[in-house]
């Protein structure tokens, strides 16, 4: 692995240390320690004490589940091949979740933030998005200059959308790559013509959107660091603004799809990292910075100046610079949080049209933040995103002595220490270039439900740290 660089063969010695299941840390608490006892009389509660706070602007969340196929490789929560009916159904129940939550917001109505994900957004018709659009900004007062996002398939997008779309106020696409290479798309039920995936992002850059992103995913079947090194080349001389660089976790028990994947085709641990620390290192040589565990953006975008300031923040959306406290999500599955506390809508197509149409938010499970949960929060959600924890910011927001607070955790960073991934400097704990790599590791030890700590409390599964 001399291609790569010098530092290979001492950070691969450590991915056999460190690699073990845990959290991406989307949210803390992670959803799996979430309960039935947050529903939705408590979402409504903290809906009401949001509602007086009218003008603290509001990230939205629409969840379009539809996709024509599921890809063996997917994670999210979809609803294939469904008769038009059953769209019309769920977009009427859509709208009316939109109108009741928005009652129950009061005239908090103020958005820096809106993402249409699923799912495949683009399943639907002009006429479809456009009306579930007209009754989010009907509701909504979507400010000028907020971010209007939206997930896209390639495969089901043509010209004729993207010049919609942008009428209509979208402002940043995300397309579905994954992988340019003919037999990995192959082994993950996902056949995506690279020429059409290229003209497609070309039409958009025509129509005037500066701002795209592209997801790939590492350890796909068949991935190999040459075949792997072909896409990153194609991907950095289209020049999309971000990447997001996903883990494939393989999870066939909890995702039975899954088992369309021949494991015998997954890469080996060793083989998984070399295609990650190779990607890393090409769109660095490219010019890309890195933010957080595995996105890649230029310089100049306005993530990679607030991760220079130690400001980035991230929720299910994504990274983000957006000062919303509060995020609300709409339609199935959806995730929002609100004053403190993470709601999440049911994630069965038709229990969530009877609960809305029975007039109650769809809400079923969710959890209200402790104090300590929300010093945690903020401690793991600045190792992930800024890579440091500044002892004296934890006081002036909280009130504590950090050091104090987390002696355990500061103890238990003695390793990361020795193997050169992590730092004290003053007050801060600093992860270093290299303890990037395993930054979720370092997350983990602030997270107090974890099964080790408080045993029988989580019986999550989750993917490989690395």
């Amino acid at each position: 692995m001399s291609s790569i660089d010098a530092d290979y063969e001492i950070i691969k010695d450590l991915v056999k240390k460190y690699d073990r299941p845990g959290p991406r840390y989307t949210s803390y608490p992670t959803v799996p320690n979430w309960g039935d006892e947050f529903g939705a009389g408590e979402y409504r509660e903290a809906l009401k004490q949001a509602s007086l706070k009218p003008q603290e602007p509001l990230s939205l969340y629409v969840h379009i589940p539809f996709c024509r196929r599921r890809c063996w490789y997917c994670g999210c929560n979809t609803t294939v091949g469904c008769h038009t009916d059953d769209v019309g159904r769920y977009l009427a129940a859509l709208q009316k979740e939109i109108a009741m939550i928005a009652e129950n917001l009061g005239q908090r109505k103020r958005v820096s933030q809106l993402h249409w994900g699923g799912g495949t957004p683009t399943y639907l018709s002009e006429e479809q998005t456009a009306g579930i659009f007209k009754a989010m900004a009907g509701r909504f007062d979507i400010l000028p200059g907020a971010e209007i996002s939206m997930e896209l398939d390639p495969r089901l997008t043509d010209e004729k959308r993207i010049a919609f779309l942008k009428k209509l106020g979208f402002n940043r696409l995300s397309f579905g790559v994954q992988d340019f290479n003919p037999k990995v798309q192959a082994a993950i039920g996902r056949n995506q013509d690279e020429a059409r995936t290229v003209a497609l992002y070309q039409s958009c850059r025509r129509e005037g959107f500066s701002r795209i992103n592209f997801d790939l995913i590492y350890g796909l079947p068949w991935q190999t660091v040459e075949s792997f090194r072909e896409t990153i080349d194609k991907v950095t001389a289209l020049h999309p603004d971000r990447v997001a660089l996903y883990s494939y976790a393989h999870l066939p028990q909890a995702m039975p799809h899954q088992k369309n994947i021949d494991p015998q085709a997954l890469p080996d641990v060793e083989t998984k990292f070399a295609l990650f620390y190779t990607a890393r290192k090409m769109f660095g040589e490219a010019g890309y910075v890195q933010i957080g565990m595995d996105h890649f953006v230029l310089p100049e975008d306005e993530l990679a100046v607030a991760a220079g300031a130690g400001k980035l923040r991230r929720n299910f959306m994504g990274y983000t610079i957006d000062a919303a406290i509060d995020w609300v999500g709409f339609g199935m599955s959806a995730i929002g949080y609100v004053q403190g506390g993470f709601a999440q809508n049911i994630s069965r197509i038709e229990a969530y049209i009877a609960r809305i149409e029975s007039g109650e938010p769809a809400t079923f499970r969710g959890i209200k933040l402790t104090a300590d949960d929300l010093i945690r929060q903020k401690a793991i959600s600045d190792l992930m995103c800024n890579f440091r924890l500044d002892m004296k910011e934890m006081k002036a927001l909280f009130g504590i002595d950090g050091g104090d607070y987390f002696q355990g955790e500061r103890s238990a960073l003695r390793g990361f220490i020795e193997d050169k991934l992590v730092e004290f400097q003053e007050d801060r704990i600093v992860v270093t270039p290299s303890g990037k790599i395993f930054v979720r590791n370092i997350a983990m030890l602030f997270d107090k439900y974890l099964s080790e700590k408080n045993p029988g409390k989580s019986k999550a599964q989750f993917s490989r740290t690395i």
